[in-house]
């Protein structure tokens, strides 16, 4: 069979639109799954806390972390570096819980925690609920936003020295 030049012509599109389909069938099919199943939604990290704050002061429920000019002390004294403790808060990100989430969630919310951290250059503390679940911790950072953080606890709440 032989084909005119047109017939050249038609082929050689339906081929280019044959070859842009299979490229962007991937990111179709990703789209297309995304808003038929929640789940697979890729979730929003946010940090603790704002990027700009330093942290001067954490209380935690057994542990007072103060720094001064010689450096991180502890109230009673931990067993983690302080330093270390401080920078993992600081730098600490979760995902964000949506009200449909946190609904479903309640009735796992027994024990609350309260943080107060307070930052260089702030008069008031910024408070943080934290919730231990069997497989995450759930912080609310003050501002109304709920995090879902998975860490081991004692990355939040180092445990007590046994020297004092």
């Amino acid at each position: 069979m032989r084909l005119t030049r047109r017939g050249w012509n038609n082929v050689i599109i339906i081929g280019v639109l044959a070859f842009i389909a299979v490229i962007q069938l991937p990111e179709l099919l990703r789209t297309r799954l995304a808003t038929t199943a929640p789940s697979i939604v890729s979730s929003t990290v946010i940090p603790l806390f704002a990027s700009n704050r330093i942290l001067q002061q954490l209380i935690l429920p057994q542990v007072t972390l103060q720094h001064s000019e010689a450096g991180w002390q502890s109230q009673p004294p931990i067993v983690v570096d302080i330093a270390t403790l401080i920078a993992h808060w600081q730098t600490l990100q979760g995902t964000k819980v949506t009200a449909k989430q946190l609904l479903a969630l309640k009735k796992q919310l027994l024990i609350p925690y309260t943080i107060e951290a307070w930052f260089v250059g702030y008069s008031q503390p910024q408070r943080i609920t934290a919730y231990q679940l069997a497989h995450f911790w759930l912080l609310n950072n003050g501002a109304g936003q709920w995090l879902a953080v998975t860490v081991d606890s004692d990355f939040l709440f180092p445990p007590l020295s046994s020297k004092r």
